[in-house]
């Protein structure tokens, strides 16, 4: 009898370890794969956002991009420059749009060309605050040498790595320049139409005020000769 028990005990003692007895073990693979079934989809809207380009409101326009040049003349007919100041104003609202991911230059003219660097740099704060103090320092006359404006804008553009490049042109006249004594507008729109080999939209803005006006035509072919939008801004 007492064999017996002996034997009993010892059968019961092995059960667990020959696995007759259940388990959780699956319950417990059940809790470890759970978090691997969480969706990914997080990660990569959050690389798409990042990767998406940026956008300027200007004038009313938006324009979506990832490197931005913008040419402007620093004008002034007779000594109104009620149009030079709303520009400043509006490229200075422009940039600060800006994250340091974009790049971004200034390109001024009025009888001369003016840049404020020679390259593309990212559209930091710092960046921002030197471009409209620069801006600031540039004095309106009545000259509107475009071409020479454009066609170094365009240079800058094509020097940049932006994979989305936009420039937006302003202007007030048409390309009324008598210290190159170029003021043909057919050969001002085939000058910078054909230094625009990467094909980067051109948007132009075109100021009308009492002073002067009819002379949007040449920014609207400027436009769609290049890809971009037109806009008339009156004053």
């Amino acid at each position: 009898m007492k064999h017996s028990w002996l034997m009993l005990l010892a059968i019961v003692l092995a059960l667990p370890a020959t696995g007759l007895l259940p388990t959780v073990s699956g319950n417990e693979d059940v809790l470890q794969r759970r978090p691997l079934d969480l969706p990914s989809g997080g990660i990569a809207a959050d690389q798409e956002e990042e990767d998406a380009p940026e956008s300027i409101h200007f004038w009313g326009s938006e324009f979506e991009g990832d490197q931005f040049v913008i040419v402007f003349p620093a004008y002034g007919f007779c000594g109104d420059t009620t149009v030079y100041a709303a520009i400043r104003a509006e490229v200075t609202a422009a940039i600060h749009q800006l994250s340091s991911e974009a790049t971004f230059d200034l390109v001024c003219f009025n009888a001369a060309t003016f840049t404020w660097r020679p390259i593309v740099v990212p559209a930091s704060n710092g960046n921002c605050s030197a471009a409209v103090a620069w801006m600031n320092t540039m004095s309106p006359i009545e000259q509107h040498c475009i071409v020479e404006a454009c066609t170094t804008a365009l240079g800058i553009s094509q020097a940049g790595d932006g994979q989305s490049k936009q420039m937006v042109v302003c202007g007030a006249r048409g390309p009324y320049c008598t210290t190159s004594g170029s003021s043909d507008a057919s050969a001002a729109l085939m000058a910078i139409t054909g230094a625009n080999y990467q094909q980067t939209p051109m948007h132009t803005v075109y100021f009308t005020t009492n002073f002067y006006s009819g002379e949007e035509a040449f920014y609207q072919q400027l436009a769609a000769m290049n890809g971009g939008t037109f806009r008339l801004v009156a004053f």
